[in-house]
C-alpha cells in the first residue's frame, strides 16, 4: 500500500531524529557505573545493568585495519552480509520508510544444540555525518504485521543497539568502531546466559570485520557495484527539511540570540542575514542543517 508520511513518523513509525544519534555519543563515551569485561590494546567489552530490567547493556570499543567507510558499507550490504555471517538463517528488507530508515527481517540459527534459533524485526536508522567524521546505524525492535513470529524461531527483541565508527585519527585505512547494545533473547535462556553471550559476541563482531572487511571493495566490483541505496546520496534527513532543533542546535540558537543582544536591531537582521560560517567543528553535535554537495 501507499506510504503515509508525516515528517518524522513513516506509517506509525517514528523516524530517528538527531537527538537519537546523538544519544548513541554520549552513552559511547559515558564512563559512570560500566564493569570492564575484557581489555586489550586494540578491543575493550563492558557491560553495565540497566534500571528496571534484568538485560545488561554491552559496550565494545575497537581498532581496526579497515577504514570506517568500507567498514560502514559492510555493516549494510544485506547481499554482502549473506558471503559471511555464518549465523544468519535469512535476512531481508520489509519496508523502506525514508532513504535514512528501514525495517528489515533477520533470523540465526542457533549455536547450541537443543536451543532454538532467534529471529528479529527491527527499524534501523542511520546517519553520516557531513565531513565524514562519523557514521551511525542504530537499530532497535518494531512490531510489523509483514513480520509475524515464526514457528521455527523464538523472537528477540533489540532494546537499543548502535555503531558508532570514525577513522582512525592516526590512520585512515584504521577504523575505531564503538557498538552498545541491549538484547533481550527472550525464551526460557537464563538472563545471566545472555548477558554473558551478549559479552562474547561483541568481540566476535570486530573478528569478522577484520575478516571480511578488505575483501569487501573487490566482491562488490563484481556484484552491482552502483548499488549502495544506504548512502542516500543527495537526499537530506527529514529535520534538515523541517529545521529539527537538537539540543545542541538549540543551544548554538541560544548563543546566537545572546551574542546579538547588544546590537542594534538593524544589525542583528544583518548578522541573521549573513551567511553563517561552519565552525568546521569534528563533535558530533555539529548543526547539520547545511546541505552539502561534496561527496
Amino acid at each position: 500500500g501507499s506510504i503515509k508520511h508525516h515528517m518524522d513518523t513513516v506509517d506509525g513509525y517514528k523516524l530517528a531524529t538527531k537527538q537519537d544519534f546523538e544519544d548513541l555519543v554520549s552513552t559511547c563515551e559515558d564512563k559512570d557505573g560500566w564493569n570492564v569485561c575484557y581489555d586489550s590494546k586494540d578491543v575493550k567489552v563492558w557491560d553495565k545493568p540497566v534500571e528496571g530490567t534484568p538485560i545488561n547493556m554491552v559496550k565494545l570499543w575497537g581498532r581496526i585495519p579497515v577504514a570506517a567507510s568500507i567498514c560502514y558499507d559492510v555493516l549494510h550490504d544485506p547481499e554482502y552480509r549473506k558471503t559471511w555471517d555464518e549465523n544468519m538463517h535469512e535476512g531481508h528488507n520489509i519496508v523502506q520508510l525514508d532513504p535514512f530508515n528501514d525495517i528489515g527481517y533477520y533470523s540465526a540459527k542457533s549455536p547450541f544444540f537443543g536451543v532454538s534459533g532467534r529471529d528479529f524485526c527491527n527499524q534501523r536508522s542511520w546517519y553520516v555525518e557531513k565531513d565524514l567524521s562519523a557514521y551511525f546505524i542504530i537499530n532497535h525492535s518494531v512490531v510489523h504485521p509483514s513480520c509475524p513470529p515464526h514457528k521455527n524461531f523464538v523472537r528477540a527483541k533489540s532494546i537499543r543497539t548502535g555503531y558508532w565508527l570514525k577513522p582512525d585519527p592516526e590512520d585512515a585505512s584504521y577504523c575505531q568502531v564503538l557498538y552498545i547494545t541491549q538484547t533481550d533473547l527472550q525464551g526460557m535462556i537464563p538472563t545471566w546466559i545472555v548477558n554473558k553471550a551478549t559479552k562474547q559476541f561483541a568481540p566476535r563482531l570486530l573478528e569478522n570485520l577484520i575478516k571480511v572487511g578488505p575483501k569487501y571493495p573487490e566482491w562488490k566490483k563484481a556484484h552491482n557495484p552502483e548499488c549502495k541505496p544506504w548512502l542516500a546520496e543527495g537526499k537530506l534527513y527529514w529535520w534538515e527539511q523541517k529545521g529539527d532543533k537538537s539540543e545542541s542546535s538549540k543551544k548554538e540558537e541560544a548563543n546566537e540570540k545572546a551574542e546579538n543582544k547588544g546590537l542594534s536591531p538593524s544589525d542583528a537582521k544583518k548578522k541573521a542575514k549573513s551567511p553563517r560560517k561552519d565552525k568546521g567543528s569534528k563533535s558530533p553535535r555539529k548543526d547539520k542543517s547545511e546541505k552539502s554537495d561534496a561527496k
